[in-house]
């Protein structure tokens, strides 16, 4: 396992891209052929659903015209060549996403770990002889997105989650970098286009909207120690906490207005609200699928039932929030452990959510460090749990 690490280190960065994307390539390939012969398809039934959308754009303008397309119309826009040209070509793009994603985890932890060695000579990230420089560990943060089968596959078979983890890891970026230059214009320039991107990640999936009170707190110019301080922090920003406050709104309100007025209301439900009241009890790995599963017949659940549901995920959601979202350094381990825990606790659960949180792994491990050996099983267990 030594020598496979070491042989994976030696490599240059840009032939693991390389390398990888001749595997979603073929993976591609393969998904053409085995779906030629086989009854069960390689081509996940949402990557047709929104190439349809793309089709009904182009036909008469409405890609909700197609039953169960139920995403932002920019998934159905970035499928408009897979029509023109050729089925494959959305799942090309969702994979150069895919790649782009590891070249965000490789730049981010290496300018992170650089800022460490700056200030402090040495890095406290990893306490192997073997892995000392940011380059190593951010070359082997990359890899674990790049060589995991599960973000291969799910990319190649049509998945566009990608795209929406491409755009919420940049925003990160954009902010882990405005915190970081010392020129005032080009931080507060950074953080405006970060509230910009974060808008638009809210409006391709609703989960990235529990980020904003993370991004909110480590933009304040003082930490918080007492429940005082907190609040003050809440109601008196900054000048950064405005700037990511106006680029959110505007980029939100600006993409939810443009797609109602092509759309209607039909947009509005699809899109946003069938996501907040969505129940699957055919395909849904939720801890809480065999509640919902054994009261289908019923009406559904009691209020007491959905807020048993609820608190848990939302009580540990602002306890994350408060105890990481504050401090720059904790900021991405903060972001990763919010999604966690909204992925676990949350009332539907597909294979494509786990990549939600596992693009956001990789930038987290220099955090854990502190966490210890048996909690790390402790969670690695809960997972497979999970999943099972």
């Amino acid at each position: 396992m030594l020598h496979s690490l070491h042989s994976l280190i030696n490599i240059r960065f840009f032939a693991h891209l390389y390398f990888s994307t001749i595997i979603r390539l073929l993976l591609i390939v393969y998904g053409e052929i085995h779906d030629s012969y086989s009854e069960v398809p390689y081509t996940d039934i949402d990557y047709k659903v929104v190439v349809d959308g793309a089709r009904g754009i182009l036909n008469d303008g409405s890609p909700f015209n197609r039953h169960t397309f139920r995403y932002s119309p920019i998934y159905a826009f970035m499928q408009i060549p897979s029509v023109l040209l050729h089925s494959a070509v959305g799942k090309i793009i969702y994979s150069g996403f895919d790649i782009w994603v590891a070249v965000l985890i490789y730049k981010l932890v290496k300018d992170e770990l650089r800022f460490q060695y700056s200030r402090l000579k040495k890095t406290d990230c990893l306490q192997s002889d073997n892995i000392k420089c940011p380059e190593i560990v951010a070359k082997v943060s990359a890899c674990f997105w790049l060589y995991n089968p599960l973000t291969a596959v799910i990319s190649t078979r049509g998945n566009g989650d990608s795209f929406s983890s491409f755009i919420v890891i940049l925003t990160l970026h954009m902010i882990m970098k405005a915190l970081k230059v010392n020129e005032q214009r080009l931080s507060l320039l950074l953080i405006f286009y970060a509230g910009i991107l974060h808008g638009l990640a809210i409006h391709l999936r609703l989960y990235p909207l529990f980020f904003s009170l993370a991004y909110y707190l480590a933009l304040s110019e003082h930490s918080a120690c007492r429940i005082a301080d907190f609040i003050r922090k809440l109601i008196c920003p900054c000048k950064k906490q405005l700037l990511l406050i106006m680029g959110t709104v505007t980029s939100l309100t600006t993409l939810t207005l443009l797609f109602y007025k092509l759309y209607g209301f039909k947009f509005l439900y699809e899109a946003y609200i069938y996501h907040l009241v969505r129940k699957d009890l055919r395909h849904n790995f939720s801890l809480y699928f065999l509640m919902q599963y054994l009261g289908s017949d019923t009406e559904g659940l009691s209020s007491l039932q959905k807020l048993l549901v609820l608190m848990p995920q939302l009580i540990m959601i602002v306890f994350l929030t408060f105890a990481f979202g504050q401090f720059r350094q904790s900021l991405p381990f903060c972001i990763f452990t919010i999604t966690f825990v909204m992925v676990t606790y949350n009332s539907v659960v597909t294979s494509q959510y786990f990549i939600w949180y596992l693009a956001l792994l990789p930038l987290c491990f220099s955090n854990f460090k502190s966490i210890g050996i048996g909690t790390a099983r402790l969670n690695h267990v809960h997972r497979d749990v999970n999943k099972g």
